[in-house]
C-alpha cells in the first residue's frame, strides 16, 4: 500500500473523522472516503436507489430495514497527496464508541448451542442454520489501523478489504470473499458462496455441496420472484479466501433488468442462507434465540454504492470490531442436519485466522 495512503489513514484515525479505506478484489487501487461531519446517517434500505456513499448495513436490517451511509465529502486515492488531510478539523471531542462489549462463548457453550441447532435441523424444521461466535484478542500495544489495513492487502488479494471508523457506532476491519451485489455499467453480478475447507485439505463432501446449492437455489428463487429471469449461472467452482476455500457460483445479468428493482432485490436477498439459514425468517428467529452476542455489522452487507458510476456491495465476513486495546473477531459456519459440532468449531477457528494473522504483531 502506498506510504501516503497509510499516513492518511493514521491521521484520520487520530482526528476521529468518519472514514473508510477499501480495496476491491484483485485490484491495486485503494480509496479512502472521508465524511466531514460526525453523524453517520441511517436510511431505509428501500430508499437505497436514492443515496450515494459507503453503505454499512447491520445483520438486523432484515428486521429494521435500516442501514448507515457514510457520505464521501472527500476522496483520496494513490494519485492524491495527504497535506490537506492535516488541515482538516479534528472531531476528537465527539462521542466515541470505544468499549467493545459482547458475549464471548467458551468451546463448551458453542458445542452446546451447535448440538441444539443440529437437533432442530434433524427435525426438518429448517434446511440450514448459521451459528456464529466471537473470538476476542487482547492487543500487545495500541492498534495501528494503517499498518493492519496495509498487511490485509498484502496477504489477501482476492477479497474485498476495508477498514472504517464510524464515531459513536464503532470501528471495523475486514477481508470478505463474498460478493452480495455488483453493478458495473451494463453488467450486474451476484455470488452464491458457501461451504468451507482448509486450503490444505480441499475435498468437497455432499454436506458442503448441499450447503452451497441451498444458497444458489435461494438466489434463483428470489430473482425469479422479481421477474428477473434472463440471467446466467457459472459454477460451482472452488475459490480461495486466505487460509480457507469455498464453493462459489456466479450469477450475471444485464443491469437494465434491475431498473427500479434494486432495493427490492437487496431486501429479498439479505440475509442469504450462507449467513443466516433457510427458511430465512425461521432461521433468523432461531439465531436470535441461540446467539447471546450482537452480530452488529457481521453478516450484514457493505461497500461503495453509486460511486464513480458503479456499485459494489459485499457480505461482511472475516471481519472484526476493534478499539485501541482489543479486537472482536466474528466467525460462523453453516449447520445442516449432517453437521458435526466439533468440526464446525474447528471451521470457526480456521476462519478467525484471516484476521488473527494480521494482528499478531499488535
Amino acid at each position: 500500500m502506498q506510504k501516503h495512503l497509510k499516513e492518511i489513514i493514521r491521521i484520520l484515525w487520530l482526528k476521529r473523522l468518519p472514514f473508510v479505506a477499501y480495496r476491491l478484489p484483485c485490484e491495486q487501487e485503494m480509496k479512502i472516503l472521508v465524511q466531514l461531519s460526525a453523524t453517520v446517517e441511517l436510511f431505509n434500505i428501500y430508499d437505497i436507489e436514492t443515496v450515494s456513499g459507503f453503505v454499512m448495513a447491520p445483520f438486523e436490517c432484515v428486521q429494521t430495514k435500516k442501514a448507515y451511509i457514510l457520505k464521501p465529502d472527500l476522496t483520496f486515492n494513490s494519485s492524491t497527496g495527504f497535506s490537506e488531510v492535516e488541515k482538516l478539523p479534528s472531531l476528537s471531542n465527539q462521542k466515541e464508541s470505544n468499549m467493545l462489549s459482547n458475549h464471548i462463548w467458551s468451546k463448551e457453550i458453542y458445542l452446546q448451542k451447535a448440538h441444539e441447532a443440529i437437533k432442530e435441523l434433524k427435525k426438518n424444521k429448517m434446511q440450514k442454520l448459521v451459528l456464529s461466535r466471537i473470538v476476542e484478542k487482547e492487543l500487545k500495544g495500541p492498534f495501528k489501523p494503517d499498518a493492519a489495513f496495509a498487511l490485509l492487502n498484502e496477504r489477501y488479494e482476492h477479497s474485498f478489504n476495508y477498514i472504517c471508523h464510524l464515531p459513536a457506532i464503532g470501528s471495523w476491519i475486514g477481508a470478505t470473499p463474498e460478493t452480495f451485489l455488483r453493478i458495473h455499467n451494463s453488467v450486474t453480478e451476484i455470488v452464491s458462496l458457501a461451504g468451507t475447507k482448509p486450503v490444505d485439505n480441499i475435498n468437497w463432501t455432499l454436506k458442503e455441496r448441499r450447503e452451497q446449492a441451498i444458497v444458489t437455489d435461494f438466489i434463483s428463487h428470489e430473482l425469479n420472484k422479481l421477474g428477473i429471469v434472463d440471467y446466467q449461472i457459472e459454477g460451482p467452482e472452488t475459490v480461495i479466501a486466505g487460509n480457507v476455500a469455498h464453493l462459489s457460483s456466479k450469477f450475471t445479468m444485464a443491469s437494465n433488468s434491475l431498473k427500479g428493482k434494486a432495493s427490492k432485490l437487496i431486501s429479498s436477498l439479505h440475509p442469504t442462507p450462507a449467513v443466516c439459514g433457510l427458511p430465512k425468517i425461521e432461521a433468523f428467529k432461531k439465531i436470535l434465540q441461540l446467539e447471546d452476542q450482537n452480530r452488529k455489522f457481521y453478516t450484514g452487507f457493505l461497500g461503495p454504492w453509486k460511486i464513480d458510476g458503479q456499485s459494489d456491495l459485499f457480505v461482511n465476513l472475516r471481519c472484526a470490531e476493534f478499539n485501541n486495546s482489543k479486537l472482536h473477531i466474528f466467525v460462523g459456519g453453516g449447520l445442516t442436519s449432517s453437521s458435526k459440532a466439533e468440526s464446525e468449531w474447528e471451521e470457526t477457528i480456521h476462519k478467525s485466522r484471516t484476521l488473527l494473522s494480521v494482528t499478531e504483531n499488535f
